[in-house]
């Protein structure tokens, strides 16, 4: 009878009731308060729960019951770690694995907890112990790495301490992991286990090869570390001095300092589109940096409301803290600053000026097309509040004006999307949203329609303005055309496809310039074509790769046409839009029944520039590029004359 409601518990929590579950377990204890399973199943809800401390209680009582029991003190353990409890969270990592010593985790966790305390070399030997049990544990070989460049101490003292001496026996399982460590980006942790490998195998050329290459990369790394320091300390004052500082230094993962660097390069200059550098928001996202960046765009935007970025900039702040409703009003807001002043300009040629009477800015309402004052006290532009993170402007918003687009350029990278864009963007009928690329279609989607809709114009009444935007990542990203097609199935979608081997070597190269790319050419081929035989679909998201992959043309194409039909879809080579630039988006506005319109001058928007490429890395790229392109022609009926 008594475990009446202990089997209760168990059903409720399986089917996903964990209040009720809760209340079931705690009448079981009242009933048989000797019963340790209840204990500790009453500690797994509250887990699921997230109440840490009542789990935390719960399960130190099923342990004073039972202590034979392993799954309670891992258990215990990961909510110690919830509470930040190192300590204690050692202590029962430390209980579970002598009682179970292959469980992977339980050292992977005990690693962690060791890393909060700073105790580094038995969190290396624990990490060590995880990775030999799983080679796959995910982030472990990261985790190890951490650990390994935080300590002085001879790394072969600390295996031999912890009883993980390099052997005949298990050598292969050391090089595997001073490979593993490569791949993984941690040169510095590789180059200590090849090193001590080499004691062990001095005639193994392969190993002194790969670890000479290594020694190579490292010192470009160091290199590249001391000219970024060095460029801060001339240049203090400079804004980009500390991004670049802070791309390198999250690229060799020093986060923490990489955070402080990219901070301080945003509060030297808020008014830049630092929204646009996702590799800033990601170590901010790491470190836990996102209420100090929004504290200081919000102190901004309250000090300059009429400037532009930094109220986009704080979109992307609130956009990432996953408050989503805060961050359509900051957009909407930009947009609808941004179409007013377009409008004009279309008009007159000129941008709006303020009025000479008031010295305040006329702003166009959503719902009529007519004028209006957003704060007729001020003449300011709404800012948001800090208790609501609403706009002021919203009273005068009208989502239903909102223009979806009409068009859309897919992609592809480093084709010549961001010119083309540019260019239409110039169009009279043409208005364009507050960001060239969302990447809503790929990697936003879930921040839902109206995240999406908040960045495009509003329309006043009586107005045939076209709108569109440019997202490159949705054309090899699988899902977007599907996602695409369901939202805007009339959107008209234009491509840009350049020579791949040309594409492959441009992003690089434009990868290297922003820090986010520290491998030698050579190394990302070669990273690539592993990987690509290991999984032919894999795109990689927003970081550096892709360089084959997504010069794969054809699979692409044929994923759009699954949905689209051709008259929608708009395929210009991007060797012919350089030759001649007004003929190509002669040929656009043709696509998008929009009449000619001539530019004084179609200068590059996003240019680069990069050494001559050794012919035969050329060689290498167009042979695997080959049967691609091959199939591509026999698709369209078309030559690209592509070598």
């Amino acid at each position: 009878m008594d475990n009446n409601y202990h089997n209760l518990g168990n059903s409720l929590q399986e089917s996903g009731r964990f209040d009720e579950a809760v209340a079931a377990y705690k009448k079981a204890i009242e009933l048989n308060p000797n019963f340790s399973w209840s204990y500790h199943s009453l500690g797994d809800v509250l887990l699921k729960l997230e109440k840490w401390e009542e789990a935390v209680a719960a399960y130190k009582k099923a342990v004073e019951l039972n202590p034979y029991f392993s799954w309670s003190y891992h258990n215990l353990g990961d909510a110690l770690l919830k509470l930040r409890q190192w300590e204690e969270a050692a202590v029962a990592y430390r209980c579970e694995i002598a009682l179970k010593s292959d469980f992977a985790w339980s050292f992977c966790n005990l690693g962690d907890a060791l890393t909060k305390l700073k105790q580094w070399d038995e969190a290396i030997a624990t990490y060590l112990k995880a990775i030999e049990i799983d080679g796959d544990l995910p982030g472990s070989y990261e985790k190890l790495g951490y650990a390994l460049r935080q300590t002085e101490s001879d790394l072969k003292l600390v295996l031999e301490q912890y009883q993980l001496q390099i052997t005949p026996e298990n050598r292969d399982f050391y090089l595997q992991l001073g490979k593993n460590l490569a791949k993984y980006d941690r040169p510095k942790s590789a180059i200590i286990f090849y090193q001590m490998l080499l004691t062990k195998l001095p005639i193994c050329a392969s190993l002194s090869a790969e670890l000479e290459e290594l020694l190579q990369q490292q010192e470009k790394c160091d290199r590249a570390l001391a000219s970024s320091r060095a460029t801060v300390a001339q240049k203090p004052d400079d804004c980009w001095s500390y991004y670049n500082l802070g791309a390198v230094l999250s690229h060799q993962k020093y986060w923490e300092e990489a955070a402080a660097a990219f901070f301080q390069a945003i509060e030297i200059n808020p008014d830049l589109p630092w929204w646009f550098y996702y590799n800033l928001w990601e170590v901010f996202v790491r470190q836990n940096k996102l209420d100090e960046v929004e504290n200081l765009c919000r102190e901004v935007v309250a000090a300059k409301p009429e400037a532009f970025w930094p109220y986009l900039n704080l979109g992307e702040v609130l956009t990432r803290q996953g408050k989503i409703a805060e961050a359509i009003s900051c957009y909407q807001t930009v947009s609808f600053k941004q179409s007013f002043a377009s409008i004009i300009s279309k008009r007159t040629g000129k941008m709006p000026v303020p009025q000479s009477d008031t010295g305040k800015m006329l702003v166009p309402q959503a719902d009529t097309g007519k004028m209006l004052v957003p704060q007729a006290e001020t003449g300011k532009m709404p800012v948001p509040q800090a208790d609501t993170g609403k706009m002021l402007v919203e009273q005068n918003w009208n989502l239903k004006a909102v223009k979806v687009p009409n068009f859309i350029i897919i992609g592809s990278q480093r084709c010549g999307t961001t010119s083309l864009y540019t260019y239409l963007a110039q169009h009279p009928q043409i208005l364009t949203p507050i960001k060239k690329e969302m990447d809503f279609f790929s990697w936003h989607f879930d921040r839902g329609i109206d995240w999406y809709l908040a960045h495009f114009p509003p329309m006043p009444s009586g107005e045939e303005f076209l709108t569109g935007e440019a997202s490159p990542s949705y054309f090899d990203y699988r899902e977007a055309p599907e996602r695409l097609y369901t939202a805007f199935p009339e959107a008209k979608l234009i491509v840009l496809l350049r020579n791949p081997v040309d594409r492959a070597i441009s992003q690089f190269y434009r990868l290297t310039d922003l820090n986010w790319e520290a491998r030698s050419l050579d190394r990302v081929i070669s990273d690539e074509i592993e990987r690509l035989n290991q999984n032919p679909e894999y795109i990689i998201g927003e970081e550096p790769g892709n360089y084959l992959a997504r010069g794969r043309y054809i699979e692409f194409i044929k994923n759009w046409r699954t949905f689209f039909p051709q008259e929608q879809l708009l395929i210009l080579k991007s060797e012919d839009f350089y030759a001649g630039a007004a003929t190509t988006v002669k040929q656009v506005l043709e696509f998008l029944d929009l009449p000619e319109y001539q530019l004084s001058q179609y200068q590059n928007a996003n240019p680069g520039s990069y050494q001559p490429i050794d012919r035969s890395v050329r060689d290498r790229l167009s042979d695997y590029f080959r049967p691609y392109n091959q199939e591509l022609e026999q698709y369209f009926g078309r030559q690209f004359d592509w070598e």
